[in-house]
């Protein structure tokens, strides 16, 4: 039977790694620079679209959002620190922070101090936690509460206590409510048993095979249950896919968004290190290798079938990708005899520098993986003239999102922009040419041999103002074109303002 006690894959730990004292002083130093990370620059970054909607819906009575314990949790930020951005994405940044210090002692049960630790390093300063905690989504709050579900089920197993299957079915049920991703708990489940079942040398001593097979009854006959609203789920995202297009996520393209998330080194490290411990880990590496790769490897057949996924929907795996890391890691520098803290100190630094580098980049060039769209609204509404019209050309191609996107972020700004001044016309010959019109466009630059809106924009605007930022090798960039009508046009300077370099140049032709 698989001891759940610390297990320490050295044989001579150092003073200092046996002092719970120094142990919890390196947890608390992780968690506060996690929760420094986390709250920098927290209210600064643009809205992104789908946090329009989690504002929207924050914004309803108490009432209509009893099954919704996110907004909830978040309609009670806003409620006693008002409407702002950071009140906002409060609940996700708490929730993310939350989730390294809580999720440690489960994983030293399992893993040992030494792995905990370095997977809480590892969750601090990941590039995808901090997006994803100082996004206002339910994300971080998902992966808490769904790693803590297949934990408690992994304890049931081992320890063969009620309790813990209890605690497992009230997190499961709780992250359902959250994100019908949840789903993927009872997928985990069931295979884990089902591997169980088949290897006999992998089972617990106390391993009831006439319980577990009542369990696994229960788990199948729980999901035909679910099943309905998994369905009716199904059915909406085929309407909006219907709606607004496939995403164009291949298997190859979902990996490598997963892999700019995770950084190359540490997606590296996370196979390698699961591949070990599926080989050498026992049951808790058949465990962690099926929690961090299933639900991937069922999104990535999803994309073979032309569904749009997200990266998203798997990021509640992350720890189980960061103990696999982890793991290599401490078994890679058990392996030496000599200059072990040297060794430690390079092996870790291969893995988390690119962590580091691309944590920089998200503050700095990144603005927070999003673009720049109130800073650009804020520039037009300087310039704005009564009777002006915008036209957003950018990367929705349903309608009414774009219309959401552009007014929400004017309201935050106290812009005042009508329905009928926003334009979405069918063809370019539906644009006045009397009346001046601000373009915006989201993404690449204007294609050379552009064709349709494109085409018009070239001809008949000239760009006055860009907003870089950049995700990765994604352009976020925000530029902003202007039509003058013809008879006042002395011609815009193209690069009339250029926020990369904080410079205002003479404008006085707008």
């Amino acid at each position: 039977m698989l001891d759940t006690k610390e297990h320490p894959t050295s044989r001579n730990e150092k003073n200092w790694q046996n002092s719970q004292g120094m142990e919890y002083c390196i947890l608390a130093v992780i968690t506060i620079a996690a929760a420094l990370l986390r709250f920098y620059k927290l209210g600064a970054w643009s809205y992104w679209i789908d946090e329009y909607y989690s504002l929207e819906s924050s914004l309803r009575p108490y009432l209509q959002n009893l099954s919704k314990p996110f907004w909830l949790i978040t309609k009670t930020s806003i409620d006693i620190f008002g409407v702002s951005a950071i009140s906002l994405r409060l609940p996700p940044f708490v929730f993310g922070v939350l989730a390294i210090v809580a999720l440690y002692f489960p994983f030293k049960a399992v893993f040992g101090r030494r792995v905990a630790l370095l997977s809480a390093f590892f969750m601090a300063i990941s590039p995808w936690h901090i997006y994803l905690s100082q996004l206002a989504r339910w994300y971080t709050l998902l992966l808490l509460v769904s790693t803590a579900a297949l934990l408690s089920f992994y304890f049931f197993i081992e320890r063969n206590s009620f309790k813990y299957l209890i605690l497992s079915i009230v997190m499961f049920l709780f992250a359902f409510m959250l994100h019908l991703t949840a789903g993927f708990i009872v997928l985990i489940g069931v295979t884990y048993l089902f591997f169980l079942s088949r290897i006999k040398k992998m089972q617990p001593e106390k391993f009831d095979t006439k319980k577990i097979n009542i369990l696994f009854i229960v788990l199948i006959l729980g999901a035909i249950v679910l099943m309905p609203k998994f369905l009716e789920f199904v059915k909406v995202w085929n309407e909006i896919q219907l709606r607004d297009g496939y995403w164009g996520t291949t298997p190859v393209n979902f990996a490598s968004k997963v892999l700019y998330h995770l950084t190359p080194t540490m997606g590296f490290a996370a196979v390698l290190g699961l591949i070990l411990l599926l080989f050498s880990g026992g049951r808790k590496g058949l465990f962690i290798s099926i929690f961090g790769v299933l639900p991937g490897a069922l999104l990535i057949l999803a994309a073979l079938l032309k569904t749009n996924i997200s990266t998203k929907y798997i990021f509640f795996t992350l720890p189980a990708l960061l103990l696999g890391a982890s793991f290599l890691c401490v078994y890679v520098i058990d392996q030496t005899e000599k200059y072990k803290g040297i060794i430690a100190v390079a092996v870790i630094g291969l893995v988390a520098i690119p962590s580091l580098k691309t944590d920089f980049l998200y503050f700095s060039s990144g603005y927070g993986n999003r673009d720049r769209l109130t800073e650009a609204v804020q520039h037009i509404q300087q310039k704005w003239h009564p009777n002006d019209q915008i036209f957003p050309l950018y990367f929705f191609p349903n309608s009414e999102r774009a219309q959401d996107y552009l007014k929400t972020t004017a309201e935050l700004i106290d812009f005042q922009i009508t329905d009928e001044q926003i334009l979405f016309p069918e063809t370019p010959a539906e644009l006045d040419q009397e009346r001046r019109i601000w373009v915006v466009t989201i993404g690449k630059p204007l294609p050379p041999n552009s064709t349709g809106f494109y085409e018009w924009v070239s001809l008949r605007t000239n760009m006055v103002a860009e907003f870089k930022a950049n995700k990765g090798p994604k352009d976020n960039t925000v530029r902003i074109y202007l039509q003058r009508p013809l008879k006042n046009d002395r011609g815009i300077n193209k690069t009339a303002f250029d926020s990369s370099r904080h410079k205002t140049l003479d404008i006085r032709e707008y």
